[in-house]
């Protein structure tokens, strides 16, 4: 491969013209074998070189598309993947991206986690257990979820929020078994449950 033109667009990201075919750009970071000083107007490539420069354009377009994901919303890691995947986008290349996202922290499951917390708390009344388990079906990082919910629950009262689920749950169903059974469905511990029946709130 020659490169006619290497234009740097942003830092790290450069535009580059080859000698035949079109232009593409590509982040330095992505680079195996290539010195990125190597990268200029004029330069040449053999072929595992050039598969190099490819595969690194290849990991940028990744990083893109990515990247519009997440300038509208917050994303875990796991349902990035599944979005990047549905857009046919390589396999290989998805991971070195998202690795360079976590990075720069543009990507964050635990930051993500706590942003899908407090948006839920909003509208709904639930233990750490249902909370966990909605986290872990989205495919949150486990050490990244425990985090979030610790924060979440240094914050809220999770005996508040209880007894907010127990006047919910008490306004539709008058069986106390039914009602209990729904509470332990919303997350909440035997003991919080039994604590919250106890002062009939």
């Amino acid at each position: 491969m020659l490169i006619r033109e290497m234009v740097q667009t942003l830092q790290g990201v450069c535009e580059i013209t080859p000698g035949a075919g079109s232009a593409f750009f590509l982040r330095k970071e992505y680079l195996s074998l290539v010195d990125p000083e190597r990268i200029c107007a004029g330069a040449e490539f053999n072929d595992e070189e050039t598969s190099d420069i490819l595969n690194a354009a290849l990991i940028y377009s990744a990083e893109y598309a990515a990247m519009t994901y997440l300038a509208r919303a917050e994303h875990c890691r796991a349902a990035l993947t599944q979005k990047l995947i549905k857009k046919n986008i390589d396999r290989k290349a998805i991971e070195p991206a998202l690795d360079y996202l976590e990075g720069v922290r543009y990507l964050d499951d635990e930051r993500f986690a706590g942003a899908w917390l407090r948006t839920r708390s909003i509208d709904h009344a639930e233990g750490r257990i249902r909370l966990a388990a909605e986290l872990a079906s989205r495919g949150v990082d486990r050490n990244a979820a425990k985090k979030a919910l610790d924060e979440f629950f240094s914050d809220h009262d999770e005996m508040e929020i209880c007894r907010r689920a127990y006047r919910k749950v008490r306004n539709l169903k008058s069986d106390s078994d039914k009602i209990k059974a729904s509470l332990v469905q919303k997350g909440f511990t035997l003991k919080e449950i039994d604590a919250v029946l106890k002062e009939k709130v």
